[in-house]
């Protein structure tokens, strides 16, 4: 797969209009490229660091195989949704739903214990290169070690993305809407999908807290995002209706 070019990411960015942050995951180590960096601590999600992304500051989650009840490298989810922690507590179902057979909580998400295990069961998890992984701006010059990359937008600009996401497809699904963590959708999940869709992210309750409440995610693959950079001075973002739209919210 070709590496983009900048010229083409920022083409992309000039037609959205985007000031919000385009975050890659990477499958390395932390290094003096990704400069500034910042370690996840203590039990925090990962998105909890979005303003650090809007600085252009690097985020590494760490490898941490360490009890679920007491992190220090970040949320136990995010490890495990990474490939950076160790298996599932046997509780794990029951902390999803009832908060039953030891949990230390339930949080309702599904409504039954088995539905949830079956979630579980299906959320293979990913293999890094290494002890680390990194979460922060997209960097071509590491388009190698790219994994996803991952769009942070408000509606309008979002539906612009979900739109130039299929614009090359008939499919009537390119986009999805899994259940999952917000970090199990920007690698785990991507990584597990046959179909290579787009995935509509930032829907996970536990995480949108730490999000500007009318910013929502599209995480795509690189071979989807380098398509994505390749669209034509014909396609919709160059035509006057979306240039009607921005303008509209100007107006208002």
């Amino acid at each position: 797969m070709k590496q983009p070019t900048l010229s083409q990411f920022e083409r992309l960015i000039q037609a959205l209009h985007l000031e919000t942050p385009v975050v890659a995951l990477y499958d390395c180590a932390a290094g003096d490229a990704f400069a500034p960096l910042v370690s996840v601590k203590g039990r925090a999600c990962c998105f909890a660091y979005y303003g650090r992304w809007v600085k252009g500051e690097t985020v590494v989650v760490e490898r941490a195989d360490e009890a679920f009840g007491t992190p220090t490298h970040g949320c136990p989810g995010l490890q495990r949704a990474l490939g950076l922690g160790g298996p599932y507590p046997p509780w794990m179902a029951n902390f999803l739903t009832d908060g039953a057979k030891g949990a230390p909580m339930g949080e309702g998400l599904k409504a039954t214990p088995a539905l949830a295990q079956a979630f579980l069961d299906r959320a293979r998890p990913v293999e890094p290169a290494t002890d680390q992984v990194l979460l922060g701006p997209l960097r071509l010059e590491a388009w190698d070690k790219v994994c996803s990359v991952t769009f942070f937008a408000d509606p309008d600009r979002l539906s612009a993305l979900m739109t130039l996401a299929s614009y090359w497809s008939a499919a009537a699904y390119d986009v999805v809407a899994p259940f999952s963590s917000g970090c199990g959708l920007l690698w785990r999940d991507l990584r597990n999908d046959p179909e290579d869709h787009a995935i509509l992210g930032g829907t996970d309750i536990a995480m949108r807290r730490y999000l500007p409440p009318q910013i929502m995610c599209l995480t795509v693959s690189p071979r989807r995002f380098a398509q994505m950079l390749t669209f034509p001075d014909e396609a919709f973002l160059k035509r006057e209706w979306w240039a009607e739209l921005l303008a509209a919210r100007t107006r208002q």
